[in-house]
């Protein structure tokens, strides 16, 4: 079987806490899977037009790139350095919405879609989106009863807060918080040029690290890319040599 091989599909990856090997997350969804290497090199420069008698290579350094068109939040979570928090531990989450008071018995009203935690703000709305008079009401589950002059059927803002439901999840990004070094387990395609068949082609990143630098980009013209870039670190060997990166090639 020659050596010569066609690669075109992205790698199917999956992401191992280092010092564990917990699975972190799997991505069978990136759009580009990157490894881009590098390294410096030192000219010795001599004689008569200070030619190039010799070099010396060093410093070499690799990263490996996921470019992912899904957002997971666990893939969040190690750029953040934390853990996806779930539930309770999620807080409160602000809220607006615009309402129409509505006339209970000679009681004034308005039915907010969510339980308020603390205070609840009511507005008059003016135009299409600004806030006017501000009314004062006083709150029961979700009713606020308007206890300023309001006229029924006129919509107002309500500006408050709620709990997060228990299927809530939240990631954050702390000041005080820095990815975690990872394994990365990888497999793909390969095919032969001698017998166009497709064999597994498995990559094998034995430690890197998330760099904290990312960008996370919501817009309404496309949808949102994750791009994570990893720097990798040496391990050695059996016999002693530094290494970053394997490719393992499958053939019949």
């Amino acid at each position: 079987m020659g050596l010569q091989y066609g690669i075109k599909e992205v790698l199917d990856v999956n992401v191992l806490d280092f010092k564990t090997k917990e699975p972190l997350f799997f991505a069978d969804y990136a759009s580009a899977t990157t490894n881009e290497n590098a390294a410096e090199r030192l000219d010795i420069n001599g004689g008569r037009g200070n030619a190039k008698q010799m070099s010396f290579d060093h410093t070499k350094t690799s990263t490996f790139t996921l470019t992912l068109p899904l957002v997971d939040l666990n893939t969040l979570a190690l750029l953040a350095g934390e853990d996806v928090v779930t539930g309770s531990g999620v807080g409160k989450i602000f809220k607006r919405e615009v309402l129409t008071v509505e006339d209970n018995a000679g009681t004034l009203e308005v039915e907010l879609s969510q339980t308020p935690v603390g205070e609840v703000q009511l507005y008059k709305l003016e135009g299409l989106r600004d806030k006017g008079e501000e009314f004062t009401g006083t709150v029961s589950g979700t009713t606020v009863t308007v206890t300023t002059p309001a006229v029924a059927g006129e919509e107002v803002i309500a500006f408050y807060q709620y709990a997060a439901p228990a299927t809530a999840k939240k990631v954050s990004i702390k000041s005080t918080k820095f990815p975690k070094a990872v394994e990365i387990f990888g497999t793909g395609l390969a095919r032969n040029q001698e017998d166009e068949q497709d064999y597994p082609c498995h990559v094998h990143v034995f430690k890197a690290r998330p760099q904290a630098n990312f960008t996370f980009t919501m817009e309404g013209t496309a949808a949102t890319n994750l791009e994570i870039v990893f720097d990798l670190y040496e391990v050695k060997d059996a016999n002693g040599d530094g290494q970053y990166i394997d490719y393992i090639f499958e053939t019949e």
